[in-house]
């Protein structure tokens, strides 16, 4: 008998304790992450963005039901990370999944709304098959809308959820002026910069004949890749907006190749001379990489022209990073004819260099 009663106590226990975890998993998200580069970990820039919510966001996702395992594993991490969104937001986020090829106005909606179907290939019984699929999402606060046309797995969806949140909700922008009248790219020629730079910024083109540039509030001045030489009084100016408090972003080209003729040539414009009075010093030569990236060659065999492939150690693919905000999940990038820096200024001043080349790098003038 007091088996029989031990085994239904247990059983009550059991249940209770089921009922009491399905209770709080009800109420409380969380997912442990065991992956070595902690993919699955939210950044502390998004708990931030979400923390700071004043207003609701709403995310409709059009993902369709019968999709490839792959895809199907990807709408269960994008809800996964929504539900994560909305915890942390105390609720601000409010989400709904709707299938587009379940219903025609449903799919019409979210083609309206800029969300397009994407062909993938799938096996079936042997087969191989193409599907029309929706793997899409709109996200609104109050009367503006963003568009995610396709949701990409793994960190890139958390960046770009985050990001487009953040654009939304952001209310008073800092400005960034962006330097011309010198053979600088405009705002056009720089396209994918300037949409990443406005989640968070408003870029304000400007050139040094508006004087009054350094009292209009900006926060950087960005100086990029200049044709002409600077004149005195305009370096002049970049010293008078440093000494207000400003900041300067300058990316400029040393030295420049001609794959065509085969020589390469120094490039000035004057910011050089006064960067080295600060004790950064672009050198006027090309780093040289065995880790570069391949040019093709044409080659005359018999009565045949053929392509070939070589490694072409003037354009070194970087693969050594810094451990910093701006060089964070980079893997490699490829910088074409590029010139070493160094510092030569005083130890009151902090310099962290963001990339390296390989050890098999070198330098020639």
């Amino acid at each position: 008998m007091k088996t029989k009663q031990n085994i239904n106590l247990r059983i009550l226990i059991i249940f209770a304790i089921i009922v009491v975890v399905n209770i709080i998993s009800a109420s409380f998200f969380f997912r442990l992450d065991l992956t070595a580069d902690g993919r699955y970990s939210l950044s502390r820039a998004t708990k931030d963005i979400l923390r700071n919510l004043d207003e609701p966001v709403t995310i409709t996702a059009y993902f369709t039901g019968d999709m490839p395992a792959y895809l199907l594993e990807t709408r269960q991490e994008f809800k996964d990370m929504l539900v994560e969104f909305d915890n942390l937001s105390g609720g601000n986020i409010v989400y709904e999944f709707l299938n587009p090829n379940d219903d025609p106005a449903t799919e019409q909606k979210a083609v309206q709304n800029g969300i397009r179907p994407v062909l993938v290939s799938d096996r079936e019984k042997d087969q191989l098959t193409q599907k029309k699929v929706y793997i899409g999402a709109v996200i609104q606060m109050g009367n503006q809308k963003e568009i995610i046309p396709v949701v990409q797995p793994g960190s890139a969806m958390e960046y770009d959820l985050a990001s487009t949140i953040k654009k939304l909700s952001v209310k008073d922008k800092p400005r960034v002026a962006l330097l011309q009248g010198h053979g600088e790219p405009s705002t056009r020629a720089i396209g994918q910069a300037m949409e990443q730079l406005s989640v968070l910024y408003e870029v304000v083109p400007v050139t040094f004949s508006d004087s009054a540039f350094i009292k209009r509030n900006f926060r950087t001045l960005a100086v990029i890749a200049p044709l002409d030489t600077l004149k005195p009084q305009e370096i002049k100016m970049l010293d008078d907006y440093l000494a207000e408090g400003g900041k300067l972003f300058i990316a400029m080209n040393r030295v420049s190749g001609d794959l065509q003729q085969g020589r390469g040539y120094a490039v000035g414009n004057g910011l050089e001379s006064w960067l080295a009075g600060k004790g950064i010093v672009i050198e006027e030569a090309f780093v040289v990489d065995a880790n570069c990236s391949m040019v093709g060659v044409r080659q005359q065999q018999g009565g045949f022209t053929m392509t070939t492939n070589m490694p072409f150690p003037y354009l070194p693919n970087i693969a050594k990073f810094a451990d910093h905000p701006a060089t964070k999940g980079l893997e490699s990038v490829l910088m074409p004819f590029v010139s070493p820096i160094t510092f030569s200024g005083d130890t009151s001043i902090v310099y962290t260099p963001l990339a390296w080349s390989s050890e098999r790098s070198g330098k020639e003038s």
